[in-house]
């Protein structure tokens, strides 16, 4: 176990933090009397699960687009089936709206939740204690207008992530349910009589109801319970536990107050009412503690000396003298008044929760929120001079060697708020909510920022998984799932027309080696190589755009593998993009009646400036007002993002692709590493994750990024050297790859 650094006035739960300052609301006019008649709701504080409290209406917080976790994702699966999550599912498809006190209501199965509800946080990072107000209020008026809920199971949204304190959220809560019952008439009162707040955690439910007991001691509509409820299902985790034990320990280190009758309190909780001993006094005669753990010399050590005694031992006499001293100014606070932070060793960084942030474009600069397992950052605006970003994306796409290696520091500096750059570890999984402006940085440079001077380290998609999503309009329909059967994959290579150079020799190659591989992998595979004009491939047929639409809309693919050029189609309907053929360009407008759009899509195309403003192949030349589309200048930086939002809207749920021009060995590599380790795990092991296979993939290609073609002065080829960093992708990294069982596979011999 380990803390960081800190005074005791830190741990306190009410001291402001930089992302949780003190609220400066103007005060209530004194002379308004609270209001004594009209209906009352009681409030009881139980210690237990949610989804195992007796209730009406079960009820989380959602932020939007963010996945459920915590009580949410227990709520989840509570109302779920085994194969498919309901609020996840709605939530990645966009059908939850979560604007602020929205509420959503979802079926629920046979089980203690009879019904279950959602109600909106707004975007991540924008839950201030003001907003809560308005949600707490805009909930109740949904419960109460119901007309059939008595009883309401909660927990106390917008502090689940430490967004807000427990104190914080308390006060929310009880200013919006007390506002909205004193706009109710004082008759007939509602059929909601009771809301029970449930915590899982046995500290933050003392937390809990001790902030809720100070916010509503003026608040006569709200009735508190006096004691804890004990329910089902409640813990007690590390850092709850570690508070209990540095609070038994205090007791050790603390003096005994003699009380008025003359006798010692044996455990010094008479200290909290008289004059609390500080700085090492003894309570022997007031006399001062010894700076070692050896008692005065012809004194016995009392019980308590002994087991303090053995704590310590092994620290030099310094040392233990520091630490008692210290232990007896914490002895004077409250338990319910400390908030630890207890780091494990990193856990599998697939069931590690992931940190979520959102990066916007905005008027004056940069826009970010984040989300983690442990706190919730509000909204930081990065003051960005776009001119200076627009040449460090275009710098580091496709970027020379120098600007690889001494660039992505920069980037980390430059536009990513400070106490963000302290998420950027290894710790957890990232995921990057961007805009189609955001999307076009090349966020896979980021790296963890060391002090001048220090070692640097890996870049941060190498030691984690890092993956993005796009705010966009989600997809209509569900992505099919993996236990139907065979697995299916469309492979595409080299398309384009030979006639206006489009030939790629490299994309065939990798197309017939990723076909290979995924039949060995026990995948059926539908091949289509080269344009019907350009040389055959013996046995394979040719890649013409009505064929390759056939097997799309008709083969129900999990998987489809492009190989070959994209472009822009700049037209009077707006700004497409696509896949280039030898008879047009197919984009997911074509694409937009399948019913099974693919699980993962994975397109090794670079941008071929060679369309025109028409549906139809142009010139080179023929790119007028392409830099209008897009902020950047280089318009490879919009491509993938251009690509995988046309995608996602149909609904794929992964789209993995290249930002800039590949070696044609090294995505071949990438393929190879991706599919081996997205297929890798057998019966009973753990299903790997898509993020997973990415990461290994880019982990490869970085690893062999100084080997092979080099320059006549045997520099490394910059396309070698930064190919790691080009491939993004768009989707859920934690999501997993679960196949078929190979009892139900049909023979493909």
């Amino acid at each position: 176990m380990s803390t960081p650094a800190a005074r005791i006035a830190d741990l306190l739960e009410d001291a402001p933090t930089a992302s949780n300052p003190a609220p400066q609301f103007p005060a209530a006019p004194q002379e308004e009397a609270p209001r004594t008649e009209g209906p009352t709701l009681a409030l009881t504080v139980v210690w237990g699960d949610l989804v195992e409290a007796s209730a009406d209406l079960h009820v989380t917080g959602h932020y939007q687009s963010v996945v459920p976790a915590a009580a949410e994702l227990a709520l989840d699966r509570a109302i779920s089936s085994e194969s498919r999550r309901v609020i996840t599912e709605h939530t990645k498809l966009g059908w939850i709206d979560a604007q602020l006190g929205e509420v959503t209501y979802f079926p629920c199965k046979a089980g203690p939740v009879r019904s279950a509800a959602v109600v909106g946080m707004g975007p991540m990072g924008t839950l201030t204690e003001r907003r809560a107000v308005q949600m707490y209020s805009s909930l109740l008026g949904e419960a109460v207008g119901l007309g059939h809920v008595q009883t309401l199971a909660t927990v106390l949204i917008g502090a689940g992530a430490g967004n807000l304190t427990v104190n914080q959220a308390s006060r929310a809560l009880a200013g919006g349910f007390a506002g909205y019952l004193a706009s109710l008439p004082a008759t007939p009162p509602p059929r909601l009589g009771e809301i029970l707040l449930v915590e899982v955690d046995r500290l933050r439910a003392e937390q809990l109801l001790l902030g809720l007991a100070k916010a509503t001691e003026k608040l006569p509509q709200l009735r508190i319970g006096p004691e804890l409820v004990e329910g089902s299902g409640g813990q007690l985790f590390a850092p709850s536990a570690a508070v209990y034990a540095l609070t038994a320990l205090t007791r050790l280190a603390r003096p005994a107050r003699p009380t008025p009758g003359g006798e010692a309190s044996p455990d010094g909780e008479a200290a909290r009412g008289g004059e609390a001993a500080r700085g090492g006094e003894a309570a022997r005669g007031g006399e001062p503690a010894p700076d070692g753990p050896d008692p005065p010399p012809g004194e016995d050590a009392p019980p308590e000396e002994d087991v303090l005694r053995t704590v310590l031992a092994g620290f030099a006499p310094h040392i233990q003298g520091k630490v008692r001293e210290q232990l007896v100014q914490l002895a004077e606070v409250a338990r319910t008044d400390l908030t630890l932070t207890v780091r494990a060793a990193a856990e599998a960084q697939a069931d590690a929760l992931p940190v979520r942030m959102s990066v916007q474009s905005g008027v004056g600069g940069l826009r970010w929120a984040a989300l983690t397992g442990r706190a919730t950052v509000p909204e930081r605006l990065v003051p960005v001079d776009m001119d200076l970003l627009r040449e460090l994306v275009d710098r580091l796409t496709e970027p020379t060697v120098e600007d690889a290696s001494g660039l992505p520091d920069l980037l980390s500096r430059f536009v990513v708020p400070p106490d963000f750059q302290r998420l950027l570890t290894d710790d957890a999984t990232v995921l990057l909510e961007l805009d189609r402006d955001t999307a076009s940085v090349p966020w896979e440079f980021l790296a963890e920022t060391q002090p001048a001077g220090g070692d640097r380290r890996d870049p941060l998609a190498i030691r984690t998984q890092l993956s993005r999503q796009l705010r966009t309009p989600y997809s209509r329909v569900l992505t099919e799932g993996l236990a139907d059967g065979q697995l299916r994959a469309l492979v595409i290579g080299d398309p384009g027309d030979p006639e206006k150079g489009f030939q790629l020799p490299g994309a065939r190659s990798e197309a017939l080696a990723v076909a290979t591989q995924l039949k060995n992998l026990g995948v059926k595979v539908t091949l289509f190589v080269g344009a019907a004009n350009s040389t055959r491939q013996p046995g394979v047929d040719p890649a013409r755009r009505l064929d390759v639409l056939r097997v799309l809309l008709c083969g129900g693919n999990h998987i489809v593998h492009y190989c070959g050029h994209s472009d822009f189609d700049v037209s009077a309907t707006g700004r497409r993009s696509g896949w280039v053929f030898a008879d047009g360009l197919l984009t997911a407008q074509e694409l937009s009646l399948l019913e099974r759009p693919p699980l993962i899509v994975v397109a090794n195309a670079c941008y071929t400036a060679r369309l025109g403003g028409t549906t139809g192949p142009g010139t080179p030349d023929a790119q007028p007002g392409m830099a209008e589309h897009t902020p950047w200048g280089n318009p490879q930086a919009a491509l993938v993002p251009s690509l995988a939002d046309e995608f996602l809207r149909i609904g794929v749920g992964h789209y993995i692709g290249a930002a800039w021009r590949i070696p044609d060995d090294q995505g071949v590599t990438f393929a190879e590493q991706f599919y081996r380790h997205l297929f890798k795990g057998g019966t009973g092991e753990e299903a790997p994750t898509v993020g997973g296979a990415v990461r290994a993939a880019r982990r490869r290609l970085y690893e062999r990024r100084a080997a092979g073609r080099q320059s006549p002065a045997g520099a490394p080829s910059p396309e070698r050297w930064s190919s790691w960093a080009a491939y993004q992708h768009y989707g859920d990294g934690a999501a997993r790859f679960v196949r078929p069982d190979p009892a139900d596979r049909p023979d493909t011999a």
